[in-house]
């Protein structure tokens, strides 16, 4: 049976189809969030290998068999690690275009994601359109620039606070760096 049945078949059925479905062992896939960390082990708490940005590429060696959601890589510079299945993909991200003085180009995604636009909701002619079309539209643009407003009044030390308090899956810390992590208690 093709790959691609199988795939269709697992969904079907109610199990999960990652990247790793569509890629053999030893072939690249590309990291696909800001600030991906490589961890030591298949663990939320293992210490950190590499930091990866949008773009970069990891060779896949497999999905952990205790935890299919881990994803066993080699970073680009050689270190072996685990890889959250979501921060994943078997394409490269695209190129966004900018449209700038009436021309337009393209960008680096990690560029792109670290400015700070990948999170802006609403674009200078986005904004523009909906005030000029009025009611609902005006209200909403209002809406969602009072939203983008407090949004960046959030710190990601406050961000880690809340998912500490709501039991979420640590993605980024606030301090993501290389080495050890804290411990509990901050030991």
């Amino acid at each position: 049976m093709k790959r691609w049945t199988w795939g269709i078949l697992m969904l079907v059925v109610g199990v999960p189809v990652t990247a790793a479905w569509a890629v053999k062992k030893d072939e690249k896939l590309y990291v696909k969030a800001r600030n991906t960390r490589v961890l030591k082990s298949a663990v939320p708490t293992a210490d950190v290998v590499a930091v990866l940005q949008p773009g970069q590429q990891v060779t896949w060696k497999g999905a952990d068999p205790k935890n299919a959601q881990w994803h066993q890589v080699t970073e680009p510079g050689g270190k072996p690690g685990y890889v959250f299945q979501t921060n994943l993909s078997t394409k490269p991200p695209n190129m966004e275009l900018v449209a700038k003085d009436g021309q337009t180009r393209s960008i680096d995604p990690a560029t792109f994601v670290s400015s700070g636009a990948a999170v802006k909701a609403l674009s200078p002619g986005a904004e523009k359109y909906g005030n000029e079309k009025g009611g609902d539209y005006k209200v909403a643009v209002a809406q969602i620039k009072t939203l983008e407003g407090l949004a960046l009044k959030v710190t990601p030390a406050e961000i880690d606070k809340h998912v500490k308090q709501a039991g979420l899956f640590p993605v980024v810390a606030p301090n993501t760096k290389l080495g050890p992590q804290a411990k509990k208690g901050g030991k």
